[in-house]
């Protein structure tokens, strides 16, 4: 990811919080035992996808090109620091394994898959909602 892929575009308090509202649908469903497993994935990287959607915009850009996905989780790094690496490896290796679930057959994740996932958005969030309290805290819900 270079910084070309970012463009400069304002938000708005309302745009944020339609994320976090969006975010909060895709956590919740990605919790439902009852979905299968590749289902739970999908919506459990989607909700990681919009927390790090919610970073790009908070900070006042927006991704151009084809590789959206890609750009915006390679982006984090260079907007929130080192100490979220981690977890935007982790949400690059979940697009991953999302793309090849959705496109080339199911099965290719069980339930520890969903839980580890979902482990490291419960750590994204929390460095998600460190930095908007101390960079952009007119953000918060």
């Amino acid at each position: 990811m270079t910084p070309d892929s970012l463009v400069e575009q304002a938000t708005s308090t309302e745009e944020i919080d339609d994320l976090f509202k969006r975010y909060a649908v895709a956590i919740a469903d990605a919790s439902l035992l009852a979905q299968s497993a590749d289902g739970r994935y999908v919506d459990a990287y989607t909700a990681g996808f919009l927390l790090a959607k919610i970073v790009i915009r908070a900070a006042g850009y927006r991704i151009k090109g084809g590789d959206n996905h890609r750009d915006t989780l390679g982006a984090l790094p260079w907007l929130l620091g080192s100490e979220v690496q981690s977890s935007a490896d982790a949400l690059d290796a979940a697009r991953r394994t999302r793309n090849a679930d959705m496109y080339d057959g199911a099965g290719l994740v069980d339930g520890s898959d969903v839980e580890a996932l979902m482990a490291r958005i419960a750590v994204f969030e929390r460095l998600v909602q460190a930095w908007l309290a101390e960079k952009h805290p007119e953000f918060l819900m």
